[in-house]
């Protein structure tokens, strides 16, 4: 079976889904590779018996002759605000993520997502009959378990955070509650990645207002894999707050290469949470399991890339009718 996955190489944790998806698939037997639907389609993408659409697809693959799977990788919630913003921003010629998302969710022959509270939202979209299936987002757990930090990062304890700054993960109450932390923990340092050089005179003032606290190496893309490993290896803990207590492969990633992590409330992978509101409370909350005042959680294991391919392998069977 010939698979063609489509997204831009560009280390977001999209692409790395796929990458890890096409990766094991080639383990398991299947001809299965990555193609970014920005470049010349050549001709082993037009032999693909299926085609798993994680970002666009290119045109001549829409029509009913090719089978398509459909993997919804941004939260509903952020791709109606990115459609939104961009009407506003740039006009009604704009490119609509949310209009994308709703064709294929009634275009593709199969739809995935990875998490059970979007799978709900996404099948009241989708058209009927045809149902969401949720699939574990698995890592490649011997990779990032691999390798040796190499070097501590400053702090006692040390934070890390590589969310990307938009509305569902950026990471304003962070800042807003971090120097209320250090107050209390006056040797926690924070570690933040991720800031887009465009966007640096909107959150700077932010941390220079209170530049004792932060101990930030600030990157305008996404860091290598070997980087993001060493960084979840180099501290103690990781911090990613997704909202609506969702998980995202950064938190896997960080618990794999053995991270304590922290989240909002509701991620199950999380070894301790926070709740949502005044960033005070958050502070005190965030202080209290800094200073080991909180005992961590029961967490569920996190899923290995192979149960991710298997699950997806039973769909691609069911689309080609095996």
């Amino acid at each position: 079976m010939r698979i063609a996955h489509w997204t831009e190489h560009i280390g977001s944790g999209m692409s790395r889904v796929a990458e890890d998806m096409a990766a094991q698939e080639r383990l398991f037997g299947l001809d299965s590779h990555v193609f970014s639907p920005f470049l010349a389609v050549g001709d082993d993408a037009r032999q693909a018996d299926i085609h798993v659409i994680h970002q666009h697809l290119p045109d001549e693959f829409h029509g009913e002759g090719y089978r398509k799977v459909y993997v919804t990788h941004g939260t509903p919630e952020h791709v109606f605000q990115s459609s939104v913003e961009a009407g506003l921003n740039i006009g009604y010629g704009a490119s609509d993520p949310f209009m994308i998302a709703q064709y294929w969710l009634k275009a593709a022959d199969a739809v995935v997502t990875f998490w059970p509270r979007i799978q709900a939202i996404w099948q009241d979209l989708c058209q009927k009959p045809k149902k969401v299936d949720l699939v574990p987002m698995g890592i490649d757990l011997e990779y990032w378990r691999d390798g040796q930090s190499r070097g501590k990062y400053t702090g006692a304890p040390s934070v890390f955070s590589a969310e990307n700054c938009h509305y569902i993960k950026w990471p304003l109450d962070l800042i807003i509650m971090w120097p209320w932390v250090v107050a209390q923990v006056p040797a926690a340092r924070l570690h933040l990645a991720y800031i887009p050089r465009d966007q640096h005179r909107w959150w700077f003032p932010w941390m220079h207002a209170n530049g004792c606290a932060f101990k930030s190496y600030i990157s305008g893309g996404a860091l290598s894999w070997p980087d993001l490993r060493n960084a979840f290896q180099s501290t103690d803990y990781y911090l990613g707050l997704v909202r609506y207590g969702d998980f995202d492969r950064v938190c896997l990633e960080a618990r794999a290469a053995g991270a304590k992590v922290i989240s909002w409330a509701g991620n199950d992978y999380a070894h301790y949470w926070l709740h949502e509101g005044d960033q005070r409370d958050q502070a005190r909350e965030l202080a209290a399991i800094l200073k080991g005042e909180i005992d961590p959680r029961d967490v569920k294991d996190v899923p290995h890339r192979k149960d991710m391919a298997e699950a997806m392998i039973e769909i691609y069977q069911r689309v080609i009718g095996e």
